[in-house]
């Protein structure tokens, strides 16, 4: 099939390396030959159409290692390079055997589970037919107009459309039944008026209309599905309709805290990945590729990656989940959380969750969509003894207790469902393994909550999927097919809401607060960032190695964790439900084994009199005293990526990726030096962490000199200032010296844990530009040790 053509994207990539790089945009998945032929009546009379929408391997890039005619430039060949090196590559870190699938199905068992819950029943009957070409890609967003459509294109074929969309609003129906069946609310035709009643409610979505200043969501409905308006529904709709037409990527991504990141369970445990695990063979079917990314990290906000949203969070995010109330009470960070990703990347996404207030102003003044999702509890009864508990069905034990029987729920035993190790005889582990998880506390919720959450949050996206399947059947009913542009494309849909967010005033929301510690347009231009903190999207082409500058020999500072073992873990039992109880994603799938899942701080013054300013230098030479503190592997926050697994870790079956790496130095180190790409408006901050220990610089074990003496230094003839620390950062050579009174009143901390430094603030920079960038400590010795842990820029 024809591989995706990548929107233009503001990163520096020369390769798709987006959201969309796997997705079959454009094209029907069995497509053989080729017909450009157009016309405007697209609706075909055929007498039987059927389908399996499986997509094929793609075509393999065979352009991006070869010579053109021209020469590269130098700075070309080294980004290739750096690519082409990554130590964790894509392809041979992520995988597609997950351990949470009960194995292979017998014909036996499959047969009558498609007896009791029906099956897929749809394939294109002419796959010869359609085109081979990505008739999409010339077009904004693929928003291909009606009239540009192929005529053999499958989006215009009247019997293969209807057939596809009956089987696909029979498939969201059977996922949905199994979800109220998992929680003891089905078959349908066995419960009582009381037992539907409790059904409807239990994952019901509220519909609240934020234009009246009366409205306030239930709490009721936080119980439930949560809530959203209608507007934002239909623009849920709108995005899922576009992901279908165009067999396009759709991807949901968090930013939140531990809880969030569900530690104390399994990373295969948290509710974004229980979400997950449901959703993704339903997309699947419907020619959708579903990503999602669990971007959480404990005892943080999200402020230090919002700051490079489009980057770290991602630039084609469709729904946006803010879960971080523990850890993030500002609205400021809150808000700037947002807007970034409004004005950061190529799509506007949902807003899932978050403080009323700042989700209202969104809504009325900037057209964002935005939702608060519920927590399924509506429906779960109560757990009164452990006989008791052994009559429920095992998703709905221990989550709801009497106040007398409170204890039982908060049971360690009873919430959480996980260990650290299964024997395999390929691998033996070289430290001695936990029996479970650390982080098992009061405030983490046990897997139990996480599934609830997951497979609540599932049951509003597949109400929007079932309303987005209504749309396109109704709409072609009367105006023929494809369906027609204004129930799908997005492109004037993203602008309208980017440029209102880029345009509200100062007065609206919060995020204008953040002028305390950043040049205040970080609230009106997108910002792009490198870091080592894991997880992020598209981790390579998003750590800071790839913009840092080697030394003259080539030395660059490398990641010293290793890796215990790759490839897949075995299944895992406590992933699995117990034997008797009900497994929902077989149930949707129909695959005789879920293992063949689709992969897929303030601002510096503008003024810096105050400071002592060196005069250009020719050249900033690349110390060889840093080192690399990062997690190994491809930590991208899926249920793919193969992270971590560190020699020395005493729970390697954990999954979760979240650490905060950085690039360790300290005065001996010499600059840090990073070319920073396409700067446009004039900002570039730097977030570092100053409190680490001597020991954790293992570089610059012995030196008594920077760099230990090796090699000639240009700056060895500036004059030395007083015996205390120093602080120097350099944008395209010019050097800003900073003592110890001057460093700590521009650096900033404007959230836990965070600080910053801006290093540029430019408001009148005309044309974007590469900018070298590179920073040292002086005067210090090895006993003051920074970790440089993001850079961001607009």
């Amino acid at each position: 099939t024809v591989p995706t053509t990548p929107h233009d994207s503001d990163e520096e990539q020369t390769d798709p390396v987006g959201d969309q790089d796997d997705s079959n945009a454009g094209s029907n998945p069995s497509q053989e030959t080729e017909d450009s032929t157009k016309k405007n009546d697209k609706s075909d009379n055929k007498d039987e159409q059927g389908g399996n929408n499986e997509e094929q391997p793609k075509e393999k890039e065979d352009s991006k290692n070869t010579s053109t005619n021209e020469a590269k430039t130098e700075k070309e060949t080294q980004d290739n390079n750096k690519k082409s090196n990554f130590k964790y590559p894509e392809e041979k870190y992520t995988t597609d055997i997950l351990p949470w699938s009960k194995g292979i199905l017998t014909e036996e068992e499959k047969d009558a589970m498609i007896e009791k819950w029906g099956k897929w029943h749809f394939w294109d009957g002419e796959p010869e037919t359609r085109p081979t070409e990505d008739y999409m890609a010339p077009f904004p967003n693929r928003d291909c107009p009606y009239d540009e459509f192929p005529e053999t294109a499958w989006q215009a074929d009247a019997v293969y459309v209807n057939h596809m969309l009956d089987s696909a609003g029979e498939l969201v129906a059977r996922a949905k039944e199994a979800i109220y069946t998992e929680y003891g609310y089905g078959p349908r035709d066995e419960l009582d008026h009381d037992q539907l009643k409790t059904r409807m409610d239990m994952f019901k979505l509220s519909l609240i209309d934020l234009d009246d200043d009366s409205a306030v969501p239930t709490s009721t409905s936080l119980t439930q599905g949560g809530w959203t308006t209608k507007r934002s529904l239909k623009g849920l709709v709108r995005r899922l309709l576009h992901a279908m037409m165009t067999n396009d990527t759709f991807t949901i991504v968090l930013g939140g805290h531990s809880a969030a990141a569900g530690h104390g369970n399994h990373f295969l445990q948290s509710y974004m990945m229980q979400l997950y695990k449901v959703l993704e063979p339903v997309f699947t079917r419907v020619g959708v590729k579903l990503i999602v990314r669990n971007l959480a990290q404990g005892g943080l906000g999200t402020m230090q990656h919002s700051l490079g949203s489009s980057s770290i969070y991602g630039d084609n995010i469709d729904v946006l989940v803010w879960d971080s109330s523990m850890t993030e009470k500002d609205k400021n960070a809150i808000d700037l959380f947002y807007r970034q990703a409004l004005i950061g990347g190529k799509r506007a996404p949902v807003l899932w969750g978050g403080p009323f207030e700042l989700l209202r102003d969104l809504y009325r003044f900037a057209d964002a969509d935005v939702m608060v999702p519920g927590n399924g509890m509506y429906g779960i009864p109560e757990t009164m003894d452990v006989d008791h508990a052994a009559t429920l069905p095992f998703a709905s034990r221990y989550l709801k207790c009497p106040d007398e029987s409170r204890d039982l729920c908060n049971l360690n035993e009873n919430r959480f469902r996980a260990l650290c190790w299964i024997d395999r005889d390929d691998v033996t582990p070289s430290q001695k393994q936990l029996e479970k998880p650390p982080s098992q506390v009061g405030w983490h919720p046990g897997f139990r909550v996480h599934q609830l959450t997951g497979r609540t949050m599932a049951m509003v996206m597949l109400t929007a999927l079932g309303d987005a399947i209504d749309t396109w059947s109704e709409g072609t009913i009367f105006e023929g097919h494809p369906l027609a542009d204004d129930h799908w494309h997005v492109t004037d849909y993203y602008s309208n809401i980017r440029e209102k967010t880029m345009n509200l005033d100062s007065s609206i929301g919060s995020c204008s607060q953040n002028s305390k510690f950043f040049p205040e347009r970080i609230c009106k231009v997108p910002m792009q960032g490198r870091t080592e903190f894991t997880p992020r999207a598209n981790p390579n082409y998003t750590s800071l190695q790839i913009i840092v500058k080697a030394s003259q020999d080539g030395f660059l500072p490398q990641i010293k964790i290793v890796m215990e073992y790759e490839g897949p873990d075995v299944p895992n039992p406590l992933l699995i439900p117990p034997d008797g109880e009900l497994d929902v994603p077989p149930i949707i799938s129909n695959r005789r084994t879920l293992l063949d899942v689709d992969i897929d701080n303030a601002p510096m013054p503008s003024n810096h009199s105050n400071l002592r300013r060196r005069r250009r230098l020719d050249r900033i030479k690349p110390g060889k005293g840093w080192e690399i503190d990062a997690l190994p592997g491809y930590c991208d926050g899926t249920a793919h990526g193969i992270c971590g697994r560190a020699v020395g870790s005493n729970c390697l079956l954990s999954g979760h990726m979240d650490h905060r790496g950085g690039i360790l130095g300290n005065a001996l180190s010499g600059w840090l030096v990073m070319e920073v790409p396409k700067v446009s408006n004039g900002i570039i901050i730097i977030k570092f962490e100053n409190w680490h220990l001597e020991n954790e610089s293992t570089v610059t074990k012995g030196w008594t000199e920077v760099n230990g003496g090796e090699y000639d230094r240009a700056l060895a003839n500036v004059p030395p200032l007083p015996d205390d620390f120093v602080f120097e950062y350099a944008i395209d050579g010019n050097i800003t010296s900073l003592n110890k009174t001057q460093f700590e009143e521009a650096m900033k901390n404007p959230q836990r844990t965070i600080l910053t430094l801006v290093v540029l603030d430019d408001p009148n920079m005309k044309e974007p530009k590469d900018i070298e960038v590179a920073f040292r400590m002086r005067n210090s010795g090895r006993t003051n040790v920074f970790s440089f842990t993001h850079i961001y820029w607009s």
